[in-house]
């Protein structure tokens, strides 16, 4: 089961999409992760959980810093940790060889979905291997299997807190601004801790066909930095994309050079010796 909910959030007083599309009794393990400045412009009626004076937008990781104090606050418990600006998303399972549930391919999640979801989620976090998992986005082509192993979860993280929190000194949390989520996920998977990535219930993330707080304020050197940041920390299973002049190759998250990641690669690496 799933006992807390973490929503980090900035700049969005008025416009909760993920608190809004959870059903009440998800709502009530809401906290919202807010500024400390911007904390009594909040009115929703859920717990919060507010950031020391100095985790703010003038800090260049605040984003990173903000998540390592919400996993010490998961502490040992089963929580996840939701982008304020999710809309869910269900498919059609008839995708996996089962009968079709649904008219199209796929739809917006129900608040029924939602609870089925997130006890699916919880379940999953009990298995063994399994320390972190949560939906696929939908704008990746759709797998033929229900769920993957050792996939990147992204914007949506259901995590067993007790699989994480005696290592959260030692992990590289607060080293970059920019993909502090592939730093995070490397780090785990290197040490073994597996995920599992749902490809009937995914999410999409609205601020993509908007503003973002985090990417609107950043210089194509701050995120070419942070790129360099985490190939140094995992050379073997981060690359950064150069053509035949030395330029950053086009493309990649919000067209700010491309990387590669060998996810199964770092996750494999954790097991050599393990099966002999």
């Amino acid at each position: 089961m799933i006992e807390r909910i973490f929503i980090p959030t900035v700049k969005r007083v008025d416009n909760q999409i993920t608190y809004e599309s959870l059903p009440k009794e998800l709502q009530e393990k809401v906290t919202m992760v807010v500024q400390k400045w911007e904390r009594p412009q909040y009115h929703y009626d859920c717990d919060y959980l507010v950031l020391p004076d100095k985790v703010n937008l003038d800090d260049y990781l605040c984003l990173a810093k903000t998540r390592k104090i919400i996993y010490q606050e998961g502490c040992n418990m089963k929580y996840a940790v939701l982008d304020d600006d999710l809309v869910f998303k269900r498919r059609n399972q008839k995708r996996f060889g089962k009968p079709s549930n649904m008219e199209k391919s796929s739809r917006i999640c129900t608040q029924e979905d939602i609870a089925e979801m997130f006890k699916l989620y919880g379940g999953w976090l009990d298995e063994n291997n399994v320390t972190f998992c949560g939906g696929c986005r939908f704008s990746m082509i759709p797998q033929t299997k229900e769920y993957l192993d050792n996939k990147p979860i992204f914007s949506q993280l259901f995590i067993d807190g007790s699989n994480i929190y005696h290592l959260l000194d030692e992990l590289p949390l607060t080293k970059v601004r920019f993909d502090e989520d592939v730093l995070f996920i490397l780090s785990l998977f290197t040490r073994g801790l597996g995920s599992r990535e749902s490809q009937t219930f995914g999410f999409e993330n609205m601020s993509l066909k908007s503003t973002s707080t985090l990417w609107d304020e950043k210089t194509q050197d701050d995120v070419a930095w942070d790129h360099h940041v985490i190939h140094v920390h995992f050379p073997e299973f981060y690359q950064v994309l150069f053509d035949e002049n030395g330029e950053r190759v086009k493309g990649g998250f919000r067209n700010y050079g491309k990387t590669k990641v060998s996810w199964s690669k770092a996750y494999k690496s954790s097991q050599q010796g393990k099966l002999a």
